[in-house]
């Protein structure tokens, strides 16, 4: 027995993004997007992650700070 979708349509599009006519058999299609690119964009990620844990640490100290003199 199919398991029944709690979205109405989901099966629809699952079937017709299965169902390419170009020839390929389904599954995912791959871009143009060289590694060299992806890793730059992980690599700005990472930076802006420490930046903001950075930033989160220094508030955070601010208000500790802060909180000493009341």
């Amino acid at each position: 027995m199919p398991r029944k979708s709690l979205v109405k349509g989901v099966g629809a599009a699952r079937e017709t993004s299965t169902r390419l006519d170009s020839g390929h058999r389904g599954g995912f299609v791959y871009s143009s997007v060289s590694v060299s690119t992806l890793s730059q964009e992980f690599a700005m990620a990472d930076l802006a992650f420490v930046v903001a844990v950075l930033a989160g640490f220094a508030l955070a100290a601010l208000v500790a700070k802060g909180a000493t003199k009341l």
